[in-house]
């Protein structure tokens, strides 16, 4: 039995708790049950990770617990898969969404409305336009300047060099709001139509992957859930969705970043490791 967070051979059985037999982890001192589950889960990492991908790839809860009847025989609430869905989201973005990025000379930055809990709220996206890369984004309940300055933001924080230009469509606010960010530094460029040679294609694109998936979900409930969906989606996007127009590599890839795992199972088993 190897250890589920140093994978160390130096283990030995602990005792049984409510049936499972528990091992000790002679290497990092630590006690893990003997099963096929992350700690403190009672289905398998396999099951958790492909809930994970199937719900990102745009099947609803519902879906999601059928499959997982038809082709591994088991009955999972669609409820539990929600909790999944909002743990490992969360998770995931506090690791992955603090590497570092190098930018392209251009980015794009879009905004599109979503609904949730019966309310309207702003998406905001930054993309950059070389590798497709979903810099940031960010939720909020108005679309003005101070909004576009956060996910600007937020994204000048997380890459390594600044784009030359930043692409948007007619809003007054971007304007002044990449001048705040970046200073004299990059240049706004205001999109003139999906047609023109500089233009909004990608984050349009982008946008509206974004909204098949809130239909699927038929309105997010909450504000929470909404900002972990979103923050589950960049993971999704950046790292273990392949795109065609980068020859089937992921964002990250494409960009230079390596990991050590390219699927929604991998990182599941990755996470379980700092349980």
């Amino acid at each position: 039995m190897f250890c589920k967070f140093c994978k160390s051979p130096s283990t030995t059985k602990y005792g049984f708790t409510a049936g499972t037999q528990y091992y000790w982890c002679k290497a990092c001192k630590r006690k893990f049950a003997g099963t096929l589950a992350p700690e403190g889960m009672r289905f398998t990492t396999e099951t958790i990770g492909e809930s994970l991908g199937l719900f990102y790839d745009g099947l609803s809860l519902a879906d999601i617990s059928r499959h997982l009847v038809a082709t591994e025989g088991i009955i999972v609430d669609p409820a539990t898969v929600w909790r999944w869905i909002i743990k490992y989201s969360k998770k995931s973005e506090s690791i992955l969404n603090k590497l570092e990025v190098k930018s392209s000379w251009r980015w794009v930055i879009d905004e599109t409305m979503i609904s949730v809990a019966g309310g309207k709220l702003w998406l905001w996206d930054v993309i950059d336009s070389r590798s497709r890369f979903l810099l940031a984004t960010h939720i909020t309940k108005s679309r003005d300047m101070r909004s576009a300055v956060a996910v600007l933001s937020e994204a000048y924080n997380r890459v390594i060099g600044l784009p030359k230009q930043i692409v948007s469509d007619g809003m007054p606010a971007y304007p002044d709001a990449i001048e705040r960010v970046f200073g004299a530094d990059s240049e706004h460029i205001r999109a003139k139509g999906l047609t023109a040679e500089v233009n909004t294609n990608i984050i349009e694109r982008f946008q509206g992957t974004v909204k098949e998936r809130t239909k699927v979900f038929r309105g997010l409930k909450t504000l929470e859930s909404a900002i972990a969906i979103s923050e589950g989606f960049i993971i999704h996007y950046n790292f273990l969705r392949p795109h065609m127009t980068l020859k089937g590599k992921t964002p990250a890839v494409y960009a230079g970043i390596k990991l050590p795992f390219s699927t929604w199972i991998g990182l599941v088993e990755y996470l379980g490791r700092d349980i």
